[in-house]
């Protein structure tokens, strides 16, 4: 049994003997609190009980919780692998008592526990008490220990909490162990608390307050101990390390790893920080991707991926350049797994998810670590200091590059990054992206003085579409959409105070209907909320001037709001759609499908999830099925206001990054999906009537979509689909059960007579490559020849370049290439040419640059877009004279 086992062993048991409720560890993803991104503590899971006035589940827990700390405030992610002692991932100690013991028998359990269980040398402790606790230090006195080792620290080191502005609070109080004077990081005798030479073992806080807005600090109904101690920091303590990577803990997983990669250098410098990481980022990885989380471009798989490419970066110290963290996972599967079985359980899930990580983002990395390097070197040739913040933008934006890992990688280099440049550029990226959700014309913004004002003062707009699809309303404010005039088709933008209409929200579109005013009707094209405001786009119908109408609404005229029932309930339809289509997500393929956007139509939806690769068929066919089963159990579907954390203790879902209020509205259907959710739906799922999936793609890395239809759509969908296949089993003169076997057979014919015709036309140019090559000249030495091809395909194109590469003896070759109806040039360079210097990609990339476009390649081949075959005289010109400079010395 290794130490750190044998510490868990001895934790549990001296305090399970002493009453504690031994509790699991809670998920890294907290189930309370979708504004948290990962479990941080081990009294995340506790921390409403010291404030709850209803019946407890115990008074005494324990508990070796699982936490991570690589997002917000709270990351350590930065000085992982340089700092001694900082995780991403570890794993907390705790006990905890709520309403029962205090400070005394806290104190008192961790003296016994250092000396009579781990009989640590207590003169190398030293103890931290806040300021003002005078409680806490005489506590520690009474024990034995020291008065002249217990320090008085402030604040900011002793008090804990509260979260926000409110809530439980209270003061600490530290265990420090001292790893002696040669690893002091300033001047001596600075103490606990201020000098590295001290590491914390063990934090016991005591909250019994409970801060309120006006700053008073009532005592907490339930008062206790909130304790935590790092295993890993406790680990090195009890085997006399001065670094938690020397621990066995770590060492196993450092030597798995050096033993992939085949390092055999010495653990120093960037190569020691480099297996520190990958074995660190390797655990985080293994334990959030063994919990369902998938890498991506939001929330917690942000995060995820940005540790991933870490770690990629990280193996490249030690020369890797192909799919490995994968392999890591594996050694650290087999070094935790006896404390840990659930490793195990998604283990091949967890290895397919990152080594397609790997493969895509290696696909990109060299040309942007290429990108990066040019940066650096122009930035330093210039004597400057700091990466402009739009090319670091698009090293993450086009090479995948995050922006934290570039600026770590300028620091290394003691450069800076422009960090207020890059959030405006990601800002102005999102806000094209955008545009097109608000009004066309319309601000989307609540500027007061857009509007006119019909009523004084202006309330602020009543949704009442849930209950009802009709109601009184009259009209507030207005404002003018497009060009003025009274001419039939004037749009304006009035503001009810009270509408059945929904506003677009939540990846649901709009409401459509009629305002009715008088004798007028008004269709309703959208309807959208801006802050209180319900803002609903109407067209002037022909003969209503828009003075007339105004004159109306300002006498108070009622306006009989009407929504498109049909419309509404086809939307009812799609929306409820996704919750089943969620559900039926989970049951097939796991829980990490998690949702990650939508947009609900009539009859027709799209939903967005998280997935590591695309959803195989069969698997498609099984959610299909799923849903079908159902929508004909006719589930009823419920809709209800509760507070959020009863919402979510009943294991509601919900959209991380979303804003929720104190109440929220849930959607239950049956007893198979429970989510947050704004959205108008149906109240029996039998009324969907079926459900059809009729795509699934990939719409970002780590996230797919499914585009399904609901209702009369998805029956038309069905039809359709049957007519087709029966006209397909008519033209092939197959029963319709051997249409999809038919058509495979005909599509392996193409695919082998394209295979043949290609191969054909590789030979040919292969034997009529003195007829296609002809010579341009010199250049600084070297012959240039030239060339043009014809294809069908860039593929075929890139093939026959090749084929010609070998016939081109001394000389480069400048081909010009149509294929698709497109024109692009090619630059091969032989091998002897490679090996003095010429590179065909960079050559390419130059001449690309000076035609205003981009390309690149190999050493040997490289290819980039023609506006027009008359370019290919000028890119001849070009790359002469790059051939010519070339012979002067400089890098070609």
């Amino acid at each position: 049994m290794t130490s750190h086992e044998q510490l868990r062993r001895a934790f549990l048991d001296f305090f399970v003997a002493r009453g504690h409720t031994l509790v699991p560890s809670a998920s890294l993803v907290p189930r309370d609190d979708p504004s948290l991104l990962f479990t941080t503590a081990g009294m995340v899971q506790f921390k409403s009980l010291y404030s709850t006035t209803g019946e407890l589940p115990y008074r005494r827990a324990l508990s070796i919780q699982k936490c991570l700390r690589a997002g917000g405030k709270d990351s350590d992610l930065e000085n992982v692998g340089r700092s001694p002692r900082h995780l991403t991932f570890f794993e907390m100690l705790g006990h905890f008592s709520f309403g029962d013991y205090f400070k005394a028998e806290a104190v008192a359990y961790a003296w016994e526990f250092f000396t009579k269980v781990l009989d640590v040398d207590t003169s190398r402790l030293w103890i931290s008490v806040f300021e003002e606790d005078d409680e806490a230090a005489d506590c520690w006195r009474k024990v034995g220990f020291p008065a002249e080792r217990i320090v008085r620290l402030g604040a900011k080191d002793n008090f804990w909490g509260p979260a926000g502005t409110t809530g439980a609070c209270g003061p600490s109080s530290e265990i420090y162990w001292d790893l002696g004077a040669e690893h002091a990081s300033g001047e001596i005798g600075r103490g606990p608390g201020r000098d590295d030479r001290y590491i914390e073992v063990w934090n016991a806080v005591f909250p019994q307050y409970d801060q309120q807005e006006d700053g008073s600090r009532p005592p907490l109904p339930n008062r206790g101990i909130d304790m935590g101690s790092g295993l890993e920091r406790m680990t090195a303590m009890l085997q006399g390390k001065s670094n938690v990577f020397e621990t066995d803990v770590f060492r196993p997983l450092m030597d798995g790893v050096k033993s992939l990669t085949g390092y055999d250098g010495p653990e120093e410098g960037e190569a020691l920080v480099a297996l520190r990481r990958v074995a660190d980022h390797a655990r985080a990885l293994a334990f959030t991707l063994g919990e369902g989380l998938v890498p991506s471009n939001v929330g917690r798989g942000y995060v995820l991926r940005r540790i991933l490419r870490r770690a990629m970066m990280a193996l490249r110290t030690l020369g890797v350049r192909e799919p490995m963290l994968y392999r890591v996972l594996g050694v650290v599967g087999e070094h935790m797994g006896g404390v840990h079985p659930e490793l195990s359980e998604r283990a091949e899930r967890s290895a397919l998810v990152v080594k397609s990580e790997e493969e895509r983002f290696l696909r990109t990395l060299e040309q942007g670590v290429g990108r990066y390097q040019e940066l650096v070197d122009g930035l330093k040739s210039a004597g400057g200091d700091t990466l402009p913040g739009e090319e670091v933008f698009r090293l993450y934006s086009t090479y995948g590059i995050p922006w934290e890992l570039t600026r770590e990688m300028a620091g290394d280099e003691g450069l800076q990054v422009d960090e207020p440049g890059y959030r405006a550029a990601l800002a102005a990226d999102r806000e094209r992206s955008q545009a097109a959700s608000a009004f066309e014309g319309a601000d989307p913004g609540t500027d007061e003085g857009r509007y006119t004002a019909l009523v004084e003062p202006v309330p602020a707009s009543v949704f009442t579409g849930y209950e009802r699809l009709a109601d009184e309303a009259r009209a507030l404010e207005w404002r003018a959409l497009g060009e003025g005039g009274d001419a039939p088709g004037r749009e304006l933008e009035l503001v009810l105070d009270r509408s059945p209409f929904y506003a677009t929200s939540g990846g649901q579109i709009a409401d459509t209907g009629v305002l009715r005013v008088g004798s007028w009707e008004l269709p309703v094209l959208d309807v959208a909320r801006r802050g209180s405001r319900l803002c609903h786009r109407v067209r002037l119908p022909e003969g209503l001037a828009q003075d007339a109408l105004l004159e109306l609404l300002a006498a108070g005229a009622a306006i009989d709001a009407r929504v498109d029932a049909a419309r509404r309930q086809a939307i009812a339809r799609a929306h409820t759609g996704t919750h089943l289509l969620h559900a039926a997500l989970h049951q097939v393929i796991g829980d990490e499908a998690t949702q990650a956007g939508s947009w609900v139509g009539p009859d027709v939806f799209r939903f967005d999830f998280n997935h590591f690769r695309g959803v195989r068929p069969e698997e498609l066919e099984a959610v299909e099925s799923q849903v079908a089963e159902w929508i004909v159990a006719n589930l009823p579907v419920r809709h209800e206001s509760l507070p959020i954390a009863e919402a979510m203790e009943r294991g509601a879902m919900a959209l991380f990054g979303e804003k929720y209020g104190d109440v929220v509205r849930v959607i239950s259907v049956g007893d198979i999906s429970l989510e947050l959710c704004g959205g108008t739906h149906l109240t029996a799922s039998g009324s969907m009537g079926q459900l059809a999936v009729v795509a699934e793609s990939s719409v970002a890395s780590g996230v797919r979509r499914i585009e399904a239809y609901t209702g009369l759509r998805a029956h038309a969908y069905g039809q359709s689909a049957r007519s087709q296949v029966v006209e397909l089993s008519r033209r092939l003169h197959v029963p319709v059960d051997a249409v999809a076997d038919s058509a495979a057979e005909l599509q392996e014919t193409a695919q082998q007579l394209r295979k043949d015709l290609e191969g054909l036309r590789l030979r040919q140019a292969a034997a009529r490559s003195d007829e296609l090559l002809q010579p341009v000249g010199e250049h600084g030495g070297v012959a240039l020849v030239k060339g043009e091809l014809q294809a069908e395909s860039p593929k075929e194109i890139r093939g026959l370049a090749d084929a010609l590469r070998g016939k081109l003896g001394d000389a480069v070759g400048a081909l010009l290439a149509e294929a698709g109806g497109k024109s692009s040039f090619l630059i091969l360079v032989p091998d002897a040419l490679q090996s003095r210097g010429l590179h065909a990609g960079r050559l390419t990339a130059a001449v690309a640059e000076s035609l205003g476009s981009r390309g690149g390649g190999s050493p040997a081949l490289a290819q980039a877009g023609l506006s027009e075959r008359g370019q290919f005289a000028t890119v001849l010109q070009a790359l002469g004279r790059l051939l010519e400079e070339a012979s002067t010395g400089k890098d070609a």
